[in-house]
C-alpha cells in the first residue's frame, strides 16, 4: 500500500490523535472569507485558488485556533521579540490600519478530534476576540511568505553572524534531516550545522558542509537551498501531532524539487502523526496530493465556494490566464479529456474549452456556476456513465436551479440543452476494457502476441478500471501515457458511432 493510501486509511483512526476536522466563517467573517465551511479530509491538504480569495487568511486563522501551554515551544515567526508566546495571536497576522474593517461580530466554528473525542469550539470577536485559553491545546507552527528573505537582507542576521567577535553555540542537524535535504537539493551533501545565538530568538544560520570539504552558510546559499534546509530541519524538530501551515509552499523551490519535497512531506506526516495544511499556485504540488487533499476555492457568482478533489486543469485553469471560448465542456477527469479530444474535429476543439474538474458532482456543479452566472459564458457537461438520474437531480437542484425558479418547470428542459452521459453505466475504461477483451483487432493494434491477448482476456479485472493503463503499461513496459494514446485513439477511431451523439450535442449549443 502506498504512503498516500496509507494515510488515508490511518486518517480515519485514532492513530491521528489530533486533527482539525473542520472549520466555517459566519456571514461576517474574514477579510472576505464569510459564510463557508471547509472539511479537512486528509492528513495533507492543498489549497489552490486565485490571488486574494482568502487562502492565506484561513492559514493565519487555523494559526490562531490554538492555545499551548508548552513554554519551551518558539513557534516559527518573522521576529526576534524576546516575549513572544507558545502560540498565535490575532495580533500575529490581523493588524488593522485606520478605518480598515476590524471584523466585528465575526463568529469561527471549528471541529477538531483530541484525546479520542470530537469537540466543536467558537471563536467570536467584539471589540476583541474570546480568551485564548479556551482553545485546545496543540503546537502550530506557521510558514510565512517572510522565510524566503535572504540572510543577507536581514539586518540582526548580519550584525550577529559575520562578525569575528560574535558569540555563538553550534549543533549539527539530526541524520535524518540530512539525509532528507540531501535527497531534495540533489547534492553531495555531509552534514549541515546549525547555529544559535542568544541575540536572535526566533532565526538560527544553517551552514552546510559538502562531501568535497566546502562549507558555506545562508548568507551564500541560494534561496531554495535556504528555504529547503530550515524548512525540513524545523519539521523534524516539532513534536508529533503538531499542526503545520505553509503559504505558497513552492516558494523558492525548482519543480523537481517541489516533487521531491513532497515525497519527503508525505513520509514526515506519517512518522510524526502531522497534520499539514499548505496554499499554492504550483500546478506540480497540487498534482503530487492524492484528490482527498485536494481543495480549490472559487468564486461563483460572486459567492466563495469550496470545490473538493477538483482536478489540477480545473484549479490553474482560470490562473493562467486562458482565453474565453464560445462554450466551456466540462467532464471529470483526464481520460474523458482525452476521449472528446479524439472524438471531436478540430474545427470543434477550437471553439471550446475543454475542462476536467475531478468528479461527477464538479460537472454538476460548474455547468451550474455558467447557468446561474450568464458572464461566465455558456457550459455543458459530460459526465461518466454511471452518474444517476438521483444524483443529477440533487446536484441540480443544490448547484444549478436559480432563486425563483421551480424545478418541475426548468429541469427536464435545462437536462437535455446542459448534460449528457458516455455510454454505458459505468466510467469509460469499463467501456474500453470490455471492447479490448472481445476484440481481436482491437488487441493485435496495441500488441500482436499470444501472451498479451491470453493477459487481456485472463488477467486483467474488469473491476480495476482506474487500474487499467497502468498494469497494460506495466505488461507491455511501455509509458502509461503511450498506452492511453493508443487504447483511445483506437477506440475513438474504431468505435466512433457510439460517441457521434456528444458531437452533435456539443455542436447544437454552439
Amino acid at each position: 500500500m502506498s504512503i498516500q493510501k496509507q494515510l488515508a486509511f490511518k486518517w480515519q483512526t485514532p492513530y491521528f490523535d489530533q486533527k482539525l476536522s473542520s472549520i466555517s466563517f459566519n456571514e461576517v467573517g474574514l477579510r472576505g472569507v464569510k459564510d463557508i465551511n471547509i472539511r479537512f479530509d486528509y492528513p495533507i491538504t492543498a489549497i489552490a485558488g486565485a490571488n486574494g480569495i482568502g487562502k492565506t487568511t484561513i492559514l493565519q486563522l487555523i494559526a490562531c485556533l490554538y492555545h499551548n501551554k508548552d513554554k519551551t515551544h518558539s513557534p516559527y515567526r518573522f521576529s526576534n521579540s524576546k516575549k513572544a508566546m507558545p502560540y498565535y495571536t490575532f495580533s500575529d497576522f490581523f493588524i488593522h490600519f485606520r478605518g480598515e474593517e476590524k471584523s466585528e461580530n465575526a463568529e469561527i466554528n471549528y471541529t477538531i478530534f483530541q484525546t479520542k473525542k470530537e469537540r466543536t469550539h467558537t471563536l467570536k470577536k467584539g471589540k476583541k476576540w474570546n480568551d485564548y485559553r479556551l482553545r485546545p491545546n496543540r503546537h502550530c507552527d506557521f510558514y510565512g511568505v517572510s522565510r524566503v528573505i535572504p540572510a543577507h537582507e536581514f539586518n540582526t542576521f548580519k550584525n550577529t553572524f559575520s562578525s569575528s567577535g560574535s558569540s555563538f553555540t553550534q549543533e549539527r542537524l539530526s541524520l535524518q534531516s540530512t539525509a532528507m535535504i540531501r535527497n531534495i537539493l540533489n547534492k553531495p551533501l555531509h552534514s549541515v550545522d546549525v547555529n544559535s545565538s542568544d541575540k536572535i530568538v526566533n532565526f538560527k544560520l544553517n551552514s552546510i558542509n559538502l562531501d568535497s570539504g566546502l562549507s558555506y552558510s545562508n548568507f551564500n546559499m541560494g534561496a531554495g537551498e535556504e528555504v529547503i534546509i530550515a524548512m525540513i530541519s524545523r519539521i523534524n524538530e516539532l513534536p508529533n501531532s503538531s499542526i503545520v501551515l505553509i503559504e505558497e509552499l513552492e516558494l523558492g523551490l525548482h519543480p523537481k524539487a517541489q516533487k521531491v519535497l513532497m515525497e519527503k512531506l508525505f513520509s514526515i506526516v506519517y512518522s510524526k502523526r502531522l497534520q499539514l495544511i499548505f496554499t499554492t499556485h504550483s500546478p506540480f504540488l497540487f498534482n503530487a496530493m492524492p484528490p482527498q487533499g485536494k481543495i480549490l476555492l472559487k468564486k461563483i457568482n460572486e459567492k466563495l465556494e469550496v470545490i473538493y478533489a477538483p482536478s489540477t486543469s480545473m484549479a490553474f485553469s482560470e490562473l493562467v490566464g486562458e482565453a474565453p471560448a464560445e462554450l466551456t465542456v466540462y467532464v471529470e477527469d483526464h481520460i474523458a479529456k482525452m476521449m472528446l479530444q479524439e472524438l471531436f474535429p478540430s474545427s470543434l476543439l477550437k471553439r471550446i474549452n475543454l475542462v476536467d474538474v475531478g468528479s461527477k458532482e464538479n460537472v454538476v456543479r460548474m455547468v451550474g456556476s455558467h447557468y446561474r452566472n450568464p458572464l461566465l459564458g455558456k457550459a455543458v457537461g459530460i459526465a461518466d456513465g454511471d452518474l444517476t438520474q438521483k444524483e443529477l437531480t440533487n446536484w441540480y437542484k443544490k448547484y444549478v436551479l436559480k432563486e425563483g425558479e421551480l424545478f418541475a418547470d426548468v429541469f427536464e428542459r435545462n437536462r437535455e440543452k446542459m448534460f449528457r452521459k458516455f455510454i454505458g453505466t459505468n466510467a469509460p475504461e469499463v467501456y474500453m476494457l470490455e471492447k479490448l477483451k472481445t476484440d481481436e483487432k482491437f488487441m493485435s493494434a496495441i500488441d500482436d502476441s499470444a501472451e498479451f491477448r491470453d493477459f487481456i482476456r485472463y488477467e486483467l479485472d474488469l473491476n480495476d478500471l482506474h487500474n487499467l493503463f497502468y498494469v497494460v503499461s506495466e505488461f507491455l513496459c511501455k509509458e502509461e501515457m503511450v498506452i492511453k494514446a493508443q487504447i483511445i485513439g483506437y477506440v475513438m477511431r474504431e468505435y466512433w458511432g457510439d460517441f457521434e451523439e456528444l458531437v452533435g450535442f456539443v455542436e447544437a449549443q454552439l
